[in-house]
């Protein structure tokens, strides 16, 4: 079988449930996390308490994107009529009359043709995650050339330059300046650029012939675009020796230098000077066209003073930096969008808060009160995980905030606390040694209630607008009897004392059932043991039991709905006679080694995945081999469970 892969045991496996992404208010079912979608979450948070809501605010986001490509502002929840559509009823009353609905419109708009030219290769994770989010744009069809390439004749209302920096850094250049003369750029209505110098490279160490091939391209790009130029990065053009530059007139040349950057751009409206180490700008005039600009990322970043802030502005991310204070720091009225995440900020009793401020990211600070903190009254996404805040009692939040994120902090009990009843969004993840006193508001949709000694769900008084729902890392030990919001589609429990899903009554609107334990868990903690006479909802889609002790699963219907089930590194010894609907694309079987075959499995044709120990794969349903063998399901082999 050509199509198999095989993987390791998992020594360092999945621990926490799936995270829910802001970029949608939608929830497609969640696959295995890798190693990879967990760097993005905090380092300073444990393992087994990492924020299943950690998410780049979709505010944010709306910011630096085009209205076609920002993602959908929170509408209020609809419920779905479950009424059958009606029939007419012909003249004679004896025969109903089918209704044809019209066919769904088509958009008709035209995409905008957009050309990305790439020039050197270093392994930049920075252009190539640009290009990618670039890919996912569905108003734009992306023509994607190297510059060496012969460019296709046609006009494109943008165009985009990617450079990195390599061997054949000058001579990329000599070919970008002829470019920039021809009507490929003149034709075209916007034109943006993306240098990433390489982290390894001092800015020092680059020579005077690669400097001038630099400034000549961007003097010839003024020349011939100036006024098209909208967005440009240059990414790790500064490297951490940066940050020992202390003469007066070093400063003013290192001033200077960053001023040539941008000071030809007349329209520039985003600019990424993120992962430079640089500890402030000195003497440096934005163009007042910015509207969103990335300054952090290089760890150094010390103060935002001593340059002038573009009046514009909508969006600053300085987070990753290096900033003790916001205090006196007067942002422009215009300042919508705020990311300071990853610094050393200790109070915020002067901060100055644009009044128009929507989005707010203060999570990963040294932040140890948040009383008499004037927050603006429009604000509506904010975070403050991850700060030593031992107590929130008295915070005025705004009534506006529909996400509020105070994960991550040792406060003791929510008793008094009023959150906003606006909130849609609410992380209390591992922010409370217990739920005394905690009144959840009545709109929200996702909450996080992970990491909090949770014994019962009952007494947390659930509002039926839950639609999300995490309680991973918890004490219960039950679910007989627990009302549900009526709402919930996904549901989270892994890392709890659960034994038994018989008698649970889940809500009808459930889709992903998600109780997969931790493989690091010692022995004697609880598990389940067998899902016979289980009831699972008609509409489910995702279902994870994965490092538990099921041994038999035997004649058992799965919902007709069920597109993944995962039953990974069980004690699973038979297999037989369980059916599935037309919809499963993923089986994951892995890990459990006394599982010698599958007598009575019919695998429907939908299937896409399927994962297996190692004993299983010489007996094989001779059909689901055929299949593998013409690239049809990918088949993956696991070896045994070690400690």
């Amino acid at each position: 079988m050509d199509n198999l892969s095989s993987e390791l045991s998992p020594k360092s496996a999945k621990v926490e449930p799936q995270s829910s992404p802001l970029q949608s208010q939608s929830h497609s079912p969640p696959t295995e996390t890798s190693n990879k979608e967990q760097g993005n979450l905090p380092e300073s948070i444990t393992q087994s308490f990492k924020s299943e809501l950690e998410r780049t605010p979709e505010l944010f986001q709306q910011a630096i994107l085009s209205p076609e490509q920002a993602p959908p502002q929170p509408q209020p929840m609809e419920v779905e009529n479950t009424q059958p559509t009606p029939r007419n009823t012909s003249e004679d009353g004896n025969k109903d009359v089918e209704i044809i609905e019209e066919a769904p419109k088509v958009d008709e708009t035209p995409k905008i043709q957009r050309l990305v030219l790439s020039a050197g290769s270093n392994g930049s994770e920075h252009i190539a995650q640009f290009k990618n989010d670039l890919r996912l744009r569905n108003d734009e069809n992306v023509t994607e050339q190297l510059i060496s390439e012969d460019i296709p004749e046609k006009e494109y209302a943008l165009v985009t330059l990617c450079i990195e920096y390599d061997d054949d850094f000058v001579d990329n250049f000599k070919q970008l300046n002829e470019l920039v003369k021809k009507d490929i750029i003149k034709n075209a209505k916007e034109v943006t650029y993306h240098i990433d110098f390489d982290k390894n490279k001092k800015w020092s160490a680059i020579s005077n012939e690669e400097k001038d091939a630099y400034t000549q391209f961007i003097d010839n790009l003024a020349k011939e675009a100036a006024a098209k130029v909208t967005h440009c990065s240059l990414i790790h053009k500064y490297d951490p020796d940066t940050v020992f530059v202390t003469e007066k007139d070093q400063l003013a040349k290192l001033g200077q230098e960053i001023q040539s950057d941008v000071t030809q751009w007349t329209h520039l409206k985003i600019f990424d000077y993120g992962l430079n180490s640089l500890r402030f700008f000195p003497g440096v005039r934005f163009p007042d066209s910015l509207e969103s600009m990335h300054v952090g990322g290089g760890n150094s970043l010390e103060t935002l003073a001593g340059f002038k802030i573009p009046s514009s502005l909508k969006a600053l991310d300085a987070s990753k930096s290096l900033l003790s204070t916001i205090d006196y720091i007067s942002l422009p009225p215009t300042t919508e969008h705020l990311l300071l995440s990853d610094n050393r900020i200790y109070f915020l009793n002067y901060a100055e808060f644009p009044a128009r401020l929507q989005s707010l990211d203060l999570s990963n600070n040294r932040i140890d009160s948040l009383k008499n903190i004037n927050f603006p009254k429009f604000l509506r996404y904010l975070s403050v995980s991850n700060n030593p805040i031992e107590c929130i009692k008295g915070v005025r939040f705004p009534e506006s905030l529909e996400y509020l994120d105070v994960s991550c902090i040792p406060n003791e009990s929510m008793t008094g606390i009023k959150f906003p009843d606006s909130a849609i969004w609410l992380n209390l993840q591992q922010s409370m040694t217990n739920t005394r006193g905690l009144k959840i508001p009545s709109m929200v949709r996702e909450l996080n209630m992970a990491g909090n000694g949770v014994n019962s769900i009952n007494p947390l008084k659930l509002p039926n607008s839950i639609e999300s729902l995490f309680l991973t890392n918890n004490n219960i030990k039950t679910l007989n009897k627990v009302a549900f919001p009526s709402c919930l589609k996904e549901l989270y429990l892994g890392n709890n004392m659960i034994t038994t899903l018989k008698n649970v009554q889940f809500p009808p609107t459930l889709e992903v059932l998600d109780l997969e334990m931790d493989p690091h868990l010692e022995e004697n903690e609880k598990f389940i043991t067998s899902i016979k006479d289980v009831t699972f909802t008609a509409n489910l889609k995702v279902l994870n039991l994965g490092y538990h002790s099921i041994k038999t699963i035997e004649s058992m219907d799965f919902p007709y709905s069920l597109e993944e089930l995962k039953l990974q590194y069980n004690d699973l010894r038979v297999f037989r006679n369980v059916r599935f609907g037309p919809n499963l694309r993923l089986l994951d079987l892995s890990g459990n080694q006394d599982l010698y075959n599958l007598d009575g499995v019919v695998l429907p044709n939908s299937l896409k995945e399927l994962r297996i120990p190692s004993v299983l794969l010489n007996n094989l349903p001779y059909g689901l081999v055929d299949r593998v063998n013409k690239g049809e399901v990918k088949l993956t082999k696991s070896m045994p469970y070690t400690v």
